[in-house]
């Protein structure tokens, strides 16, 4: 039988890298549209591919983890950096605005940040909680304040942490002492405010673990002893209910005719000859008052004290939406969620109005609340499962419609989610896989989860954080940025929607370690650890303009200018007097490339000043950084189909590679290297090289199983791969 020879070319590569067991998975259209490696490499809108933008140096980040964008007013955008020991906000340029040295926090990792326009709210599971606020220019640093209530009282949200233990008031005004059935009080609880019967006591003073002294906010409710006619019809623990007054109270204790009643509502107490009902007790009885006596206050289970409070801590995650400020993840109750009220996110009066504070526990077996995202619905992550909050098409979270709805069973982890467009991406439970929340079209559930880490699992090691795209970018391309554990980043990019199965994977890595990376500013901010003569870390901006890292870019040589007069050089010590620093100080003692517009000039080290020495003096724009490797690998064809003999091993016998505005880059077959230069036959070699866009073609040696190909770029320059062709025989 005659051989049979054809050209496979690939034209689209969608799903970037895969996992290498797809290695003899011909068959599958996902490998067919997909390659075996892909470093330093993008998807383009078109499916083609080309090299990662450079990274241009912004500023020094000292031990910074993370920049977060703020826009506290129209058309005016900053970014705030959380250390462990200060915060600072920045400009787009990297220029600092305002700094505050003195936080509440000692570990960023704990740290997380709401912004909501005018007010930043930033806070911790132990640190507290703080507004950053912008007013006409001017920036400012505090503790967030609850707003204030009727009768001096605040607006704070209040939980009964110790429900076996009652508390008695000495009186219902003024200075009085408050006696716990048990010894609970401690140090924490003075400054704190606690409820008796829904009024606010201020501890002002320990004596005990079972005695405080305290100032009441606004009149204690009132005890009563009510006579009854008949006392059968209640028990104890009861809510009792006037039916001429109104009044209400829960009943504390029974002797004879007579109930011990500490009052709920109407504190002039019930009238003598109303009926007394209570309409929730197993007997749901009814008796005649016949007397009423004020008594000292009972010791009372109706207590309560700050669901927030350096003794009970404060939320370890926070969001908006919908005009409220939503507090999750308390390590005390992890599935209680808190919304401020809709008329201020400071405040957390709950009440059965609509636009009334929400504190509230929901959730499938009791989840441990992780994170909330605003998509067009609130999204709520637990450890055990996704949840849903409608909110778009005119769906208003009032007290009466949080309903949190199950989704699916998919567990999150305690790195941030990050939304996409219609979406969000989070890394679940396992902290080695990603999945994405996605609008499903199903009129029961709407939103759906699925894993995009299928066919890239190789490429997610350890995530620490995530990225989300940058919307206002002027590329039309965007991006999911997973910043693994080892430092390397694995990229991921869609075409139309995360919700279709082509989502590709792309390794991205550099000399040294990402440590986060943020959008901001239009574009992506990373946070990069080097190891110079130090280890260090600096602000980087991915530039699309640029093809090295930590880049620093100009039209000047580094050698900074020397001051003179009158024609003769200013001395000061006897040293000339210099005026600037050179741009790339932050790369002294470094090897360093040197990139002039298409030129790869080669690599220089930098001097301790941050001068180079002999740097090529030529006209342009320079990029001096440190250089990145690019790589593209293909799966080989390895069977093709032919009409008569239906399956058939192949051989591959050529390479062709379809580049496009590309300077020089490499080619290996089975080992074997062929070099494309940057110049070509008859180029001006006094001017910078042109990128080129052409098809070569390349002999693959040997006979091997599973050829190795691959396309690379090692030198500074443009490069984008149009096509992948592979001539195979079988």
């Amino acid at each position: 039988m005659a051989r049979i020879k054809k050209t496979v070319t690939q034209r689209a590569f969608p799903f970037m890298e895969t996992r290498e067991d797809f290695l003899e998975r011909d068959d599958l259209e996902a490998r067919q549209q997909a390659l075996r490696g892909a470093l330093n490499m993008k998807a383009l809108a078109t499916q083609t591919i080309e090299a990662r933008p450079g990274l241009r140096k912004v500023r020094a980040a000292g031990m910074a983890d993370d920049i977060i964008e703020i826009r506290p007013t129209s058309g005016l955008k900053f970014g705030l950096i959380i250390k462990d020991a200060s915060l600072e906000v920045v400009d787009a340029t990297g220029d600092l605005v305002f700094e505050h040295t003195s936080v509440t926090w000692d570990d960023t990792d704990e740290v997380w940040v709401t912004p909501m326009r005018k007010k930043t709210i930033i806070g911790s599971g132990s640190g507290g909680i703080h507004e950053l606020n912008y007013d006409k220019g001017v920036w400012s640093f505090g503790n967030f304040a609850f707003s204030s209530a009727p009768g001096g009282e605040l607006a704070q949200p209040y939980w009964a942490y110790e429900q076996a233990v009652t508390i008695k008031p000495s009186g219902l005004n003024g200075n009085i002492l408050v006696e716990a059935s048990t010894p609970i009080w401690v140090e924490a609880y003075v400054g704190q405010r606690i409820r008796y019967g829904l009024r606010e006591i201020e501890i002002t003073h320990r004596i005990s673990g079972s005695v405080v002294r305290g100032t009441v906010v606004n009149e204690l409710p009132p005890s009563f002893r009510i006579a009854v006619e008949n006392s059968t019809e209640y028990r104890v623990g009861d809510a009792v209910v006037g039916a001429d007054t109104n009044f209400q109270g829960v009943v504390l204790g029974i002797d004879g005719l007579n109930l011990d009643v500490v009052t709920q509502s109407f504190y002039e107490g019930p009238d003598v000859g109303e009926e007394l009902s209570a309409p929730n007790s197993t007997s749901s009885g009814t008796s005649k008052v016949t007397a009423v006596t004020t008594i000292p206050p009972l010791s009372s289970p109706i207590w309560d004290e700050p669901l927030m409070s350096p003794l009970r801590g404060y939320p370890r995650a926070a969001a908006g939406v919908s005009s409220r400020l939503v507090f999750l993840d308390f390590e005390s109750i992890p599935d209680l969620i808190a919304l401020s009220s809709s008329r201020s996110i400071n405040d957390f009066d709950v009440g059965t109005e609509d636009d009334d504070a929400i504190v509230r526990q929901v959730g499938n077996g009791a989840p441990r609340w992780l994170h909330a995202l605003d998509i067009g619905d609130l999204i709520l992550f637990s450890d055990s499962g996704i949840y849903n909050v409608p909110t778009r098409e005119n769906g208003v979270i009032s007290p009466t419609t949080f309903n949190p709805v199950f989704i699916d069973e998919t567990g999150c982890s305690e790195i941030k989610p990050v939304k996409f467009g219609e979406g969000a991406v989070f890394v679940d439970s396992s902290g080695e896989n990603v999945a994405a929340v996605v609008l499903d079209g199903n009129i029961y559930l709407k939103w759906s989860v699925r894993s995009i880490t299928t066919y890239h699992k190789h490429l997610v090691k350890s995530p620490r954080r995530l990225c989300g795209p940058s919307l206002d970018s002027r590329e039309v391309e965007k991006f999911v940025l997973i910043i693994n554990g080892d430092g390397t980043i694995a990229a991921v990019s869609w075409q139309s929607s995360l919700k279709d199965e082509t989502v590709g994977f792309t390794p991205w890595e550099t000399q040294g370690r990402f440590v986060s990376v943020a959008p901001i500013f239009g574009g992506y901010w990373a946070i990069v650890e080097r190891d110079f003569a130090s280890t260090v870390r600096f602000f980087e901006a991915f530039d699309e303009t640029l093809v090295l890292d930590c880049a620093s870019i100009g039209e000047d040589l580094s050698i900074p200018m020397e001051l003179d007069a009158n024609g003769e050089g200013l001395t000061v010590n006897g040293e000339p007097l210099l005026v600037g620093t050179p741009s790339t100080m932050h790369l002294a003692g470094e090897t360093v490339d040197y990139y002039i517009e298409g030129w790869d000039a080669g690599s220089f080290e930098v001097n301790d000043d941050g001068t180079i020495t002999d740097e090529p003096d030529v006209a342009g724009v320079r990029q001096v950084g440190l250089n990145f490797r690019c790589s593209v690998k293909p799966w080989p064809i390895e069977i093709i189909e032919s009409e008569r003999a239906g399956s058939l091993k192949a051989r591959v016998m050529e390479l062709n590679v379809s580049v496009q505005n590309t300077h020089g880059y490499e080619v290996v077959c089975n080992g074997v290297v062929n070099k494309v230069g940057a110049y070509h036959f008859g180029d001006d070699l006094t001017a910078p090289p042109k990128a080129r866009t052409e098809v070569r073609h390349f002999t693959v040696f040997g006979n091997r199983d599973h050829p190795d190909l691959e396309v690379r770029r090692v030198r500074p320059g443009k490069f984008r791969i149009l096509a992948l062709g592979q001539k195979v025989q079988a």
